[in-house]
């Protein structure tokens, strides 16, 4: 029961469309199959982590207005910097083999866990699972066994997202393939400016 509960409340975040998704699908049709998985592993760092701080009773932290303020600034500012870049340098070095791949394949988990882990929207998820699995489950392992279900969903789910992203490359020209991450800039920078909205506002 545990691990069914676990395994739909993983497969519910496929319902959230956020810049971490865009950046996955670019970093795949951009540089492979390992590309996409690195930044799945960074995502699924910060998911961790924030499952951590809710069992610690630390998300109340996360709570508070000005650490929310403060969050949405920083996710606002390297979605903007990210998104701008995608569209004034929209080509990269799209060989899948060699020195490229393996030079740079941790700065997609570095920007995968960056991106995921300062959207406040992230932590809200997370502490709302916590607590749903707390009222669900008496036993702490039970609350570990279902949580541990939606972290392997979420990382299985978008491994799987980077391998059909990356099929779907040899079907894309490269000038097509120009305005796609153009389009992603796009995206960014959108998220960007909602998350500088929401540091007004709050």
């Amino acid at each position: 029961m545990p691990i069914f509960i676990g395994i739909l409340l993983g497969l519910s975040t496929l319902l959230f469309i956020g810049p971490v998704l865009f950046y996955l699908i670019k970093s795949s049709l951009e540089s492979g199959v390992r590309a996409g998985i690195a930044v799945a592993l960074g995502i699924i760092v910060g998911d961790i982590i924030c499952v951590i701080l809710a069992a610690k009773g630390l998300g109340v932290i996360f709570e508070h207005t000005v650490n929310q303020r403060w969050l949405a600034l920083a996710g606002g500012i390297i979605l903007l910097s990210m998104g701008i870049k995608y569209i004034v340098k929209p080509t990269a070095n799209t060989n899948t083999e060699g020195k490229f791949q393996s030079k740079f394949l941790w700065t997609y988990a570095v920007n995968g866990f960056l991106i995921n882990f300062v959207n406040p929207f992230v932590f809200a998820v997370w502490i709302g699972y916590y607590s749903f699995n707390q009222e669900v489950f008496d036993s702490e392992f039970e609350i570990f066994l279902s949580l541990l279900a939606s972290l392997l969903t979420i990382f299985l789910t978008d491994c799987l997202k980077s391998v059909f992203a990356f099929k779907l490359k040899r079907y894309i020209q490269p000038k097509h393939l120009k305005v796609l991450f153009q389009l992603v800039g796009i995206v960014m920078i959108a998220f960007g400016i909602r998350l500088l909205l929401l540091f007004f506002q709050i």
